[in-house]
């Protein structure tokens, strides 16, 4: 599948399987330029322009304003009600253009992050591994993530429903990681199978034959699960620091209210900065998953000149 050049020989220190926390220290360069300046704009402009015409929305809707006076008051769940049902929000919660923007910043990020990981790996950031990488992860990954995610969510609920209070907060809060976190499960198998398709000689459009299809989406399956210890303490991390942040933004918004429009750009230069923080921790994850990748495939490629050794065969250079 990847390429059968490689600068590891059969002796050296490197050729033995790493797992990805050997390239977190590697990984933290890189993040302010070319394709990561990218990565932070696009989650920048996807946070703040889909919040601004969302609010714009919302005014439209109501026909009137008062963010600046009323913000970060206490609502009851009759006043929650009131603001779906007859503020026409269930009707149309979000608005045309605040989902066309979202969407299309959503796909800037998502190019950019396979722009950051394909430059870390020595790969070329073509459109169709990034393509066919997802439908390779939703084949490999889904349901294995989903199986895990679900029997989590049923060990929480057991251990909420004995009534101690404290596990009722833990239902709570390690409900929604755990949720969270099995999406970038899937983020995750999704750029290990686009950097496999992209490392292939085809260029991942094709791979061949069926049985390379099969190895490749073995491979890719296996270096997530192989080390399922390590990448889901790296998963959890960036799920707490990401959306951590952005929850203290929020948190703070409302305890302290929106007095003053200059209080309510203060809490958006907050939140901007969180955005901008939480994307560079995704650059830095995209660029670990390439050290990861990039290693073990020179690694295979080792395991394979050694097995043609073995048998005789010409070793190709």
């Amino acid at each position: 599948m990847e390429a059968e050049s490689s600068d590891l020989e059969p002796n050296d220190e490197g050729a033995g399987s790493l797992g990805p926390w050997r390239f977190v220290t590697a990984a933290l360069p890189g993040g302010f330029s070319g394709a990561g300046l990218q990565l932070l704009s696009a989650w920048l402009g996807f946070q703040l322009m889909s919040s601004t015409l969302w609010a714009w929305h919302l005014q439209s809707l109501a026909g009137w304003s008062s963010l600046p006076s009323y913000w970060g008051e206490q609502l009851t769940t009759r006043d929650v009600w009131e603001i779906l049902v007859n503020g026409k929000l269930s009707e149309h919660p979000f608005g045309f253009w605040t989902a066309l923007v979202a969407l299309g910043f959503l796909t800037w990020a998502m190019w950019a992050g396979w722009k950051i990981q394909a430059e870390a790996a020595g790969l070329r950031p073509r459109f169709a591994p990034w393509s066919l990488g997802l439908l390779d992860a939703a084949l490999v990954g889904l349901v294995p993530i989903l199986l895990v995610d679900v029997s989590l969510m049923w060990v929480l609920e057991k251990l909420a429903g004995t009534g101690i209070q404290g596990l009722g907060w833990l239902n709570l809060v390690g409900s929604v990681v755990v949720r969270l976190t099995a999406v970038s499960a899937f983020l995750l198998q999704w750029w290990l199978c686009r950097a496999n398709r992209a490392g292939a000689p085809q260029g991942g459009w094709r791979l061949g034959s069926w049985s390379e299809l099969g190895r490749h989406l073995g491979r890719s399956f296996l270096r997530l699960w192989m080390h399922p210890v390590e990448w889901a303490l790296l998963m959890m991390g960036g799920v707490v620091v990401r959306f951590g942040l952005h929850f203290l933004v929020l948190w703070l918004a409302w305890r302290w209210g929106g007095g003053s429009p200059m209080r309510v750009w203060a809490f958006l230069a907050l939140d901007a900065l969180a955005t901008v923080v939480a994307a560079w921790f995704m650059g830095w994850m995209l660029r670990v998953v390439a050290g990861f990748w990039n290693h073990d495939a020179r690694l295979r490629a080792v395991i394979r000149q050694l097995q043609r050794r073995a048998a005789g065969h010409p070793v190709e250079a």
